[in-house]
């Protein structure tokens, strides 16, 4: 009995997760994390390989400020960030230039550039 009740626990702890839910990180993926709190995006910039792969993992740890959701205009994702939960975005840079995020104000900002 309590290794089933343990077995149902661990199971809706990974539903819980937005990181389990991603898909396997693809090969030669670069994944970088970003905090977020109430001053913004941390680091607010990273850089990524022309035409790859990139997982950004974003962890909000403040309730203050504007940073409960996450906005990439360019390729129109849009994610609620729950506190001190790690979301995956996935993206492939383009071949030149950046990919910009911020939140759902527009006050904090951040990018992934190209290297």
């Amino acid at each position: 009995m309590k290794t089933h009740l343990l077995g149902i626990a661990l199971l809706a702890a990974s539903a819980c997760s937005n990181k389990a839910d991603a898909p396997p990180l693809p090969p030669g993926a670069k994944e970088v994390a970003i905090s977020v709190d109430a001053k913004g995006y941390h680091p607010a910039e990273v850089s990524a390989p022309a035409g790859k792969p990139v997982r950004l993992l974003f962890t909000r740890s403040s309730d203050d400020g504007c940073g409960q959701q996450l906005v990439v205009p360019e390729q129109k994702i849009r994610k609620d960030l729950p506190l001190k939960e790690p979301v995956a975005v996935d993206l492939t840079m383009p071949a030149s230039g950046k990919v910009r995020f911020t939140c759902g104000m527009d006050m904090y900002e951040g990018a992934v550039v190209v290297e």
